[in-house]
């Protein structure tokens, strides 16, 4: 009976993986990008890791939304997370980022979508911003640590499907969470 039920899941699982897009993510020389600094509370390598890590998820979260077959490519060529790096502004011995309304979060980056039969049928260049980020209201996801970034990340992707330049399997992209 174990072994039936957990052939089930791992073909459930299966299925719901053919079903959805794919998220292809890469990253510029991350050197030279505008604010991607962990302070001195993490190691700058685990730091970038772990960023790289978490807007994959986040790009991978909205492919889960387009149709089978579809593959988003996203090329980020600069990042400024919201807030700043300050020195001496310290909290249980961790460095934190100071947010304020100078300090908002951007992203650059160039992406294409293709369909299943690898035809381009969108693609191209963004420079995102979100001046307006510490009055509106924060609901972290709890699938990254870039609340700020994440926020605006869905409200781009939740705009390609609304005006049609992203195609989605279901109704769920435009109103549900990404």
């Amino acid at each position: 009976m174990k072994k039936l039920l957990l052939a089930t899941l791992l073909l459930g699982s299966l299925s719901h993986t053919a079903l959805a897009g794919e998220a292809k993510v890469s990253w510029g020389k991350l050197d030279n990008f505008s604010d991607i600094h962990p302070g001195h509370s993490e190691n700058k390598d685990q730091f970038r890791a772990r960023l790289m890590q978490e807007f994959a998820d986040v790009f991978n979260g909205f492919a889960q939304k387009l149709p089978e077959g579809f593959v988003l490519q996203i090329d980020v060529s600069d990042l400024d997370l919201a807030g700043d790096i300050r020195p001496g502004i310290w909290l249980q011995g961790t460095q934190i980022r100071l947010m304020r309304e100078i300090y908002w979060p951007k992203m650059s980056f160039t992406y294409e979508l293709r369909n299943a039969q690898q035809e381009v049928v969108a693609k191209g260049k963004e420079e995102l911003n979100d001046m307006d980020y510490l009055h509106r209201v924060k609901i972290p996801s709890g699938k990254t640590s870039f609340d700020y970034e994440e926020k605006m990340l869905q409200t781009w992707f939740k705009r390609q499907v609304a005006t049609g330049q992203f195609p989605s399997k279901d109704s769920k992209a435009i109103a549900g969470n990404p």
